[in-house]
């Protein structure tokens, strides 16, 4: 039997950037919550580049394994 690859399109782009979304945005919360963090306190480029670095890789991640 021949498995074919679907392959990437529009809904699976932004599914994957959904998932990538809550998860980032739920490790950083959670990590907050588990150190006992004021986020209101934290530096604010500081969070926006953790989130950031985040969300792009495991939307990377989620890309790579979905090809």
């Amino acid at each position: 039997m021949e498995s074919k690859k679907k392959g990437l399109d529009r809904e699976m782009i932004v599914v994957c950037g959904l998932v990538a979304l809550l998860v980032s945005i739920s490790i950083i919360f959670s990590v907050a919550l588990w150190m006992d963090l004021d986020l209101l306190k934290c530096n604010s480029t500081i969070l926006v580049a953790v989130f950031s670095v985040l969300t792009g890789g495991i939307w990377g991640i989620l890309l790579c394994r979905n090809c």
